[in-house]
């Protein structure tokens, strides 16, 4: 299932590892409660070492796997809604390029290449100048300039249903754009928008495409025109390969490689493919067969970093008995998550590391462990808060007017990973006398059921943005009816979190604003309706010789393009 991605939505992942139990049978020591407690371990920002462009061969070719081209999805144009697709993305990474570009540790940072300067230049009305480096060009040697943005902005801004779009988050409040030259331009704000960097990390489309639907939603067989350091020489739809090679008209540092080509070759297979030597690099590895299988490879090495998709379990918050705040929150405190984590990050020889917030990412500035300080994993605290809510034990049973305690799992057909989640859930709440039975459906029918109510718990993956605190509003507020448009799967919510999330999505103070979303993480702790697990690792097995590649949190497989390469 291919992860869809936009600047400012979070998106649901049906499965993001197929992973076994082999190999952990010995459990993680369980965490302490109250004083000595140590802080829990983060896996790395950035999976490689950086090596100096010096260092580095010039020429060869790199040769990548991806699970899908823009062809197969629809369209190249990632703004659309069809091209908004991770692999899509991915691929087109060394043609593209953007005011802002992510660094290691989440925040963004000016890219010199496309802009010498962005600057916030009023707060009321908030208004953001930028000014363009005056040598960047479209392939053709086309400037490219501030008239680009102008009309990336209106196409992105929803006013126009006839452009077809991902998103147009941000920038529907824009109220309006001003062309100061054509290397400088500035927008303003209808009203207060906290990540008003996200619109800058859209990559400029041509204003000639820009400005037409049509042309905008016809590069369904090759990509727009290249603004990066390589450009896209040979498209072959049919073999499903696509190279890339150093554009001629590209102004910064010249790219080490004289080459890169993208084959579509499955999961399964990447890691033959890899052995043949017919690719460089497995990237996204999800299961322990091929973590096992590449490796054998002589000269591979595994890397790996955090990333922004994490999982958890979703509570109904409309089924009894899970309708009981208490309730829910004695569950998250039976469920060992450091034990999970184990589960699923050891057979691929990645540190288990645990989630415990909210809207942040470990890793990014604002992350506290706020789940470990509110609710830790202590079985004797759940049973009290059983006891609480009016639920008695006896003969290993609760029960409450006449009705036991029993709950079930959702879990779709066929993906392992799900159903290892949900089978120690089921282990950690038979640890307190809960009865938790596993109810399997058709893979199809998993998240329509979710979305209709018809589950007690749920557990899958939410994959995060680098703009974290409006995409994840969504999830938690305000609360919507099963069957309804939204993302609140637990289908409650708690009134105070409507004016935090106001005050948070206004507010461009980031140290006020991290207070504020503290606050809002401690509302959603307070009525739990859903458990963060751990963040889901970026896994790549690649050749020993290739440098400035691989995994990252933020950054994606590389900080730039052109330091990509093979060791001397």
């Amino acid at each position: 299932m291919n992860r869809r991605t936009t600047a400012l939505a979070a998106v649901a992942v049906l499965s993001v590892a197929g992973l076994a139990l082999a190999g952990c049978a010995q459990p993680n020591a369980k965490p302490t409660n109250g004083a000595g407690e140590t802080e829990a371990p983060q896996l790395p920002l950035v999976g490689w070492t950086d090596v100096p462009a010096s260092n580095l061969e010039q020429g060869g070719t790199l040769s990548l796997a991806v699970l899908s081209s823009g062809t197969d999805e629809g369209n190249w144009n990632i703004a659309t809604s069809l091209g908004a697709n991770v692999e899509v993305v991915n691929m087109q990474a060394p043609i593209m390029g953007t005011p802002y570009k992510a660094t290691k540790d989440g925040a963004v940072e000016p890219d010199p290449n496309y802009a010498t300067s962005i600057e916030l230049t009023s707060d009321d009305p908030q208004t953001v100048d930028v000014k363009l480096n005056d040598k960047a060009v479209w392939e053709d040697g086309t400037p490219l300039t501030a008239n680009d943005y102008e009309a990336t902005f209106a196409a992105l801004s929803g006013k126009n249903d006839k452009f077809d779009i991902a998103s147009s988050a941000g920038f529907d409040k824009v109220a309006s754009f001003d062309v100061k030259s054509d290397y400088e331009f500035s927008f303003t704000f209808s009203s207060p928008y906290a990540d008003w960097q996200a619109l800058l990390t859209q990559p400029a489309v041509p204003a000639d495409i820009a400005k037409d639907p049509a042309k905008w939603g016809g590069y369904t067989t090759k990509p727009l025109p290249s603004s990066g350091p390589y450009v896209m020489s040979k498209i072959d739809n049919n073999a499903k390969v696509y190279t890339e090679t150093p554009n001629p008209k590209w102004w910064g540092d010249a790219p080490k490689l004289d080459k890169i080509t993208w084959t579509v070759i499955d999961q399964g297979s990447q890691a033959q493919a890899f052995a043949n030597n017919e690719i460089n690099a497995v990237d996204n590895v999800q299961d322990v067969d091929t973590y096992t299988a590449a490796l054998k490879k002589s000269g591979a090495k595994a890397l790996n970093s955090g990333g922004l998709t994490y999982s958890q379990v979703t509570f109904n918050g409309l089924q009894a008995p899970l309708d009981d705040a208490n309730v829910r929150k004695a569950v998250a405190q039976a469920i060992d998550r450091e034990l999970i984590s184990k589960t699923a990050n050891s057979p691929l020889g990645v540190e288990a590391t645990t989630n415990g917030n909210w809207i942040y990412m470990p890793g990014q500035k604002g992350y506290t462990d706020t789940v470990g300080e509110k609710l830790p994993y202590d079985l004797d605290a759940a049973k009290k808060l059983l006891t609480d809510a009016g639920w008695a034990n006896a003969d290993g049973k609760w029960t409450k007017d006449g009705t036991e305690l029993k709950l079930s799992v959702i879990v779709p057909q066929g993906t392992k990973s799900n159903e290892l989640r949900a089978q120690q859930i089921q282990s950690s709440l038979k640890k307190i006398d809960i009865d938790v039975t596993l109810d399997e459906v058709p893979s199809a029918d998993y998240f329509t059921n979710i979305q209709n109510g018809k589950y007690e718990m749920a557990t899958f993956s939410w994959q995060g943005t680098l703009f974290p605190v409006s995409s994840t509003e969504s999830l938690f507020y305000p609360a919507q009816k099963p069957g309804g448009n939204g993302q609140n799967f637990a289908f409650v919510s708690d009134d105070r979190l409507g004016d935090l999330w106001t005050q948070a999505n206004a507010e461009l103070d980031p140290e006020k604003r991290l207070k504020i979303t503290q606050q809002i993480n401690e509302v959603i702790a307070d009525y739990m309706p859903m458990l963060p697990f751990y963040p889901s690792p970026n896994i790549s097995i690649v050749d020993s010789n290739l440098a400035n590649y691989g995994p990252s949190t933020f950054m994606g497989w590389a900080s730039d393009w052109t330091k990509v390469g093979f060791t001397k």
